[in-house]
């Protein structure tokens, strides 16, 4: 109201329509608000991937730090285990695919990687969805080397992918504990939440 920034809605309403729809999912899935506002302004918008990638990862820092302080606040179950070493993982995959991968990929090859993402997610979760009758856990049973091994491995091919896409740790991780670990998706999607809100934070001090 300061700055009379209500008079911008009338000829930039899609973003803010784009991320009301982003929140929304954001709270029912593993995907962050920015999974909706990449491909939007990426595909109907027409705007940069680098600029996508961007303000994805900015309405994200607070957005998914607003989710990590509920669901503590809740008590909502978690499984912290993969919320440490995933995000161990994450946080050098991002700095790699940043600085490393980011500068030689081009941008059609980024708006595929994230079509690539959505599309194992998707078939992440039917594959979930055919088997009703599988053994389910609320958080990993059993925790081994290989278990931190894969997190981590997981994590950091996860912070690649974002730093194309300003999403993708969420998917690696959130597929990872469902599938091989067997643990719950209402575990595993408020896990992925927290993952996102700690490492956006991590990527603001070291970015």
């Amino acid at each position: 109201m300061r700055y009379d920034f209500f008079s911008l809605y009338p000829t930039h309403w899609e973003m803010p329509a784009t991320c009301l729809l982003g929140s929304v999912v954001a709270g029912m899935t593993s995907e962050g608000g920015g999974a909706v506002a990449f491909p939007v302004m990426t595909f109907v918008l027409h705007l940069s991937p680098a600029i996508a990638r961007d303000f994805s990862l900015m309405i994200q820092v607070v957005g998914m730090t607003g989710a990590l302080f509920v669901n503590i606040f809740m008590r909502i179950q978690l499984e912290w285990r993969a919320i440490s070493f995933g995000t161990m993982g994450a946080v050098p995959g991002a700095l790699v695919g940043f600085h490393l991968i980011d500068p030689y990929v081009s941008a059609p090859v980024k708006k595929m990687a994230f079509v690539s993402i959505w599309t194992a997610f998707a078939v992440a979760l039917w594959i979930l969805n055919r088997e009703h009758k599988r053994s389910i856990h609320l958080t990993i049973v059993r925790l081994s080397l290989w278990k931190v091994g894969t997190l981590m491995l997981t994590g950091f091919i996860g912070g690649i992918f974002t730093s194309f896409a300003g999403s993708g740790v969420d998917v690696c991780i959130f597929s990872t504990i469902t599938l091989l670990f067997s643990v719950t998706e209402k575990t595993a999607t408020p896990t992925t939440i927290v993952i996102m809100g700690r490492r956006r934070r991590r990527q603001k001090v070291f970015g």
